[in-house]
C-alpha cells in the first residue's frame, strides 16, 4: 500500500489530526462540532499570529451571512474543551475588535507508514454480545487510526478497513479498523438520526464486502456473503437510554440490510432472544444458518458517545470490517455523506439496473429524513431535494413521496412557506404515496395532518391517524401529531397519553420531549410543562422549541420575566417570525405595550420576505387588550386556513375573547364546534 503523508500539530497535552479531523487529549478523543474544529485548525495553522474575524468567519461559514455572537459562542466552546480557566492556562488570545491569536506552543509533525496487526490463527470470543477477534493467546488490541492508502480519504480503500491476501490456513490477513471520529451537523432529534445515520454507512460497507466477493476474509475468489444477522447491541452501562439507543441501532441496521437484493436477513423477533447472553458465534451460524454476524457496542461518556460495529465471517471466524464512531451527543445527525457515496459508486458496477436503482433511491430517501429531522426552513428545503432525487431515480418509491409531503407540512408549520402553497403540495404528494402503497404508515400520517390542518376534515383527520398507528404502532409522528389533534378539540387525557407515546418512542429526542410540553400548557397543567422544558434545556440548551413551550407557561403563570427571557433566546436561535410574535405577546401581557407594538412593527416588515401567520398577530392585540383588531387578524387567519387556528378552542392566549359573541361565531367557521 503506497504511503500517505499526514500533518499533526501537538500542543500541550493535545494532538491534532489535521487530516482526520480529530483532537486528542492523551490520546483520549476531544469532541469538537465541525464548526468548532475548523476554528481550532485556522488558529493552530496561524500560531502566533493574530487571525482576523472577518477570516475565521468566511472559512468557518463559507458563503452564509452569520452574526459576530455565532463566532464567539464557538469559540467559547472550543476555550471550554481545552479546558482554559480563569487565571489559568490560556491557549487562545482575544485581540480587541480585530479577531484572535493562538498564543501556545505548536509543534508540527508529520508520520509516514500504515500500522496493521496481522496473524494466520484467530480466536473469536464473546463477551456479551461483544465479539473479539484477534490472535490466539493474546488480545489483538489494535492502534487508533490506521493511515489511508493514496487514493485518499475519500476512496473506499480508506474507509473499508479489513480484507488481505489468504494466510496458509486459510484465514485471511485482518488489518486495524480505521477509526472515523469526524463530528456530526448539529441536531434535536438525536436518537432517531443516528440509527438512520449509521444505517447509512453500515449498509453501504457491508455491500462492499456482499457485491464485491469479499465474504471470505482474504479469499478474493470466494462468492460472496448470502445470509447475515444483525445482534444486539451492547453497552457496558445499563441504562434505559443505551438500552434504546442499542435496539434503535440494531433495528435501523436490520431494516437497511434488508434492503439489499439476494440478501438474507434474519428478523428483529428472532435475534432479539440472544439479547444478553454469552453467544458461542458458531452456534449463533448453526441456529439461525447464516454466514455472518454484526455485532456492536455503545458507550455514552457524559455528552459523548461511542459506537463500534464489526462485521464477523463465521464460516472462516474472521472480522471482515469494523469501524469505530465518536459523536457529540447532539451532533449524530448526519454520517460523513463522503464515505456513503463513495460506497454506493463502486456498488453501482455490481448491480442490476433495477437493484442499482432501488438502493440509489433508499439511500436518498434516508438523507432526506436526515434533513427533515433538522425542521430548519434550509434543511426542509434540503430534504425536498433529496427525496425528489430519489423519486427521479425510482419513481415508484412510495416512502420518498411520503418525505416529501411531510417537508411541505413542516416549512408551513415553521412558517417558511404559506399555507395555500404547501399544503397543496403535501397532499399531492402524499396521496401519491398511498397510490403506491395503501399501507406506508408514514403517507397515512401526513395526509391526517392535512386533513386537520388544511382541509379541516376532523372525521378523516382522525380516521387517518388511527390507521398509521394500527399500521405502524413504533412510528413516533403518528402519535405526535395526533395528540395535537386531540388536544385541539379538548380530548387532553388522551392527547397527554398520545404525546407521553411519543416521548416513550423516542426518549432521547428534544423534539418529542419537547412536545409533551406543548401538549401540557395547552391542557392548562403548565407546571409540569415548565418541568419538561427545564429537562430539555439541561441537556440541549439550544433546542428552541422546548424554549417556545416553557416559555408559554411561564407566562401563564405570571412569570414575566423568565417567559421573556426563553423567548428572546428562542429568537435568536431559530429567527422565527413564530418566536418574535410569542415574544411580542409576553411584552403585551406583561404591560409593556411600547415594546409589544414594536414587535408589531417588526412582524409587518417581515411580511415581505417571510410567511407571518395572522393567528400570531391577533394573539399580540389580544395581549394588549385591543379586541377588534384581535379579531381582524383571526378572520384573516380564517381566510388565509392559518394552521394554528385549530387550537384556538384551547389557546389561553386567546381567553380574554371567549366572551365576545364574535368567538363562538369564530369556532363554528374553523368546524372546531358544530
Amino acid at each position: 500500500m503506497a504511503e500517505q503523508e499526514c500533518h499533526f500539530y501537538e500542543f500541550g497535552r493535545f494532538r491534532l489530526d489535521a487530516r482526520e479531523r480529530v483532537l486528542l487529549r492523551d490520546r483520549d478523543l476531544v469532541p469538537l462540532t465541525p464548526k468548532v474544529f475548523e476554528i481550532l485548525l485556522a488558529l493552530v495553522e496561524q500560531s502566533g499570529h493574530v487571525v482576523e474575524k472577518d477570516d475565521l468567519m468566511k472559512r468557518v461559514w463559507p458563503d452564509t451571512f452569520v452574526e459576530d455572537g455565532n463566532l464567539t459562542q464557538n469559540v467559547s466552546l472550543l476555550r471550554k474543551a481545552l479546558g482554559e480557566t480563569t487565571g489559568g492556562v490560556q491557549f487562545i488570545e482575544t485581540i480587541s475588535r480585530r479577531g484572535y491569536r493562538f498564543v501556545a506552543t505548536v509543534r508540527e509533525a508529520t508520520e509516514n507508514g500504515n500500522h496493521a496487526v496481522t496473524s494466520n490463527d484467530f480466536d473469536l470470543r464473546n463477551k456479551g454480545n461483544e465479539f473479539e477477534v484477534g490472535p490466539v493467546g493474546r488480545s489483538a488490541e489494535a492502534p487508533s487510526s490506521v493511515k489511508a492508502d493514496s487514493n485518499g480519504p475519500g476512496s473506499p480503500s480508506a474507509h473499508t478497513a479489513w480484507g488481505g491476501g489468504a494466510a496458509p490456513n486459510g484465514v485471511g490477513q485482518v488489518k486495524a479498523p480505521v477509526t472515523s471520529r469526524a463530528p456530526f451537523v448539529s441536531t434535536s432529534f438525536g436518537k432517531q438520526a443516528l440509527a438512520l445515520a449509521l444505517g447509512i454507512v453500515l449498509v453501504a460497507l457491508i455491500s462492499v464486502v456482499y457485491f464485491t466477493g469479499r465474504g471470505k476474509a482474504g479469499d478474493a475468489g470466494a462468492g460472496p456473503i448470502a445470509s447475515i444477522a444483525v445482534l444486539p447491541f451492547s453497552d457496558e452501562a445499563a441504562s434505559a437510554d443505551t438500552e434504546y439507543l442499542n435496539d434503535k441501532i440494531a433495528e435501523s441496521l436490520i431494516n437497511s440490510l434488508s434492503k439489499l437484493p439476494k440478501l438474507r436477513v434474519v428478523p428483529r423477533s428472532l435475534v432479539a432472544n440472544y439479547k444478553g447472553q454469552n453467544i458461542d458465534p458458531r452456534a449463533v451460524g448453526r441456529e439461525l444458518n447464516v454466514r455472518a454476524v454484526v455485532t456492536g457496542r455503545v458507550r455514552r461518556h457524559g455528552d459523548t458517545i461511542s459506537i463500534q460495529a464489526d462485521l464477523i465471517d463465521l464460516e472462516k471466524v474472521a472480522q471482515i470490517w469494523g469501524q469505530l464512531y465518536d459523536r457529540k451527543l447532539a451532533d449524530i445527525l448526519i454520517v460523513q455523506d463522503d464515505i456513503a457515496r463513495n460506497i454506493f459508486e463502486n456498488l453501482r458496477l455490481r448491480l442490476n439496473v433495477e437493484e442499482k436503482k432501488q438502493l440509489e433511491a433508499y439511500r436518498l430517501y434516508l438523507k432526506g429524513r436526515n434533513s427533515w429531522n433538522k425542521r430548519t426552513a434550509s434543511e426542509l428545503q434540503q430534504g425536498i431535494q433529496y427525496f425528489q432525487q430519489a423519486i427521479d431515480t425510482d419513481p415508484n418509491y412510495a416512502p420518498a413521496y411520503a418525505g416529501l409531503a411531510d417537508c411541505h407540512n413542516m416549512l408551513v408549520v415553521y412558517g417558511a412557506s404559506q399555507p395555500k402553497e404547501g399544503f397543496p403540495k403535501a397532499k399531492e404528494a402524499a396521496i401519491k404515496a398511498l397510490e403506491i402503497d395503501e399501507s406506508l404508515a408514514e403517507a397515512h400520517t401526513s395526509l391526517a395532518f392535512i386533513n386537520f390542518r388544511w382541509d379541516r376534515d376532523r372525521v378523516e383527520a382522525e380516521r387517518g391517524f388511527r390507521e398509521a398507528i394500527k399500521l405502524q404502532p413504533s412510528y413516533a409522528p403518528a402519535h405526535q401529531w395526533y395528540s395535537s389533534y386531540l388536544v385541539a378539540l379538548e380530548r387532553f387525557d388522551e392527547a397527554i397519553a398520545e404525546a407521553t407515546r411519543t416521548q416513550d418512542l423516542e426518549p432521547l429526542s428534544s423534539t418529542a420531549s419537547a412536545h409533551l410540553g406543548w401538549i401540557l400548557y395547552l391542557a392548562g397543567q403548565n407546571d409540569r410543562g415548565i418541568e419538561q422544558g427545564t429537562k430539555i434545556m439541561e441537556l440541549d440548551p439550544n433546542a428552541f422549541p422546548a424554549l417556545r413551550y416553557r416559555g408559554l407557561a411561564y407566562e401563564q403563570k405570571g412569570m414575566y420575566r423568565e417567559a421573556i427571557g426563553d423567548f428572546q433566546k428562542g429568537v435568536k436561535l431559530s429567527g422565527s417570525p413564530l418566536m418574535l410574535a410569542l415574544l411580542g405577546h409576553a411584552y403585551a401581557a406583561s404591560g409593556q405595550k411600547a415594546a409589544a407594538k414594536n414587535v408589531l412593527n417588526e412582524l409587518r416588515d417581515l411580511q415581505g420576505r417571510r410567511y407571518v401567520s395572522p393567528y400570531t398577530i391577533a394573539a399580540i392585540y389580544a395581549g394588549l387588550g385591543e379586541k377588534d383588531q384581535a379579531f381582524k387578524w383571526l378572520d384573516k387567519a380564517e381566510e388565509e386556513r392559518d394552521i394554528w387556528l385549530m387550537n384556538l378552542k384551547v389557546d389561553p392566549v386567546f381567553r380574554t375573547l371567549r366572551s365576545d359573541p364574535r368567538f363562538p361565531d369564530l369556532l363554528v367557521r374553523t368546524r372546531l364546534r358544530p
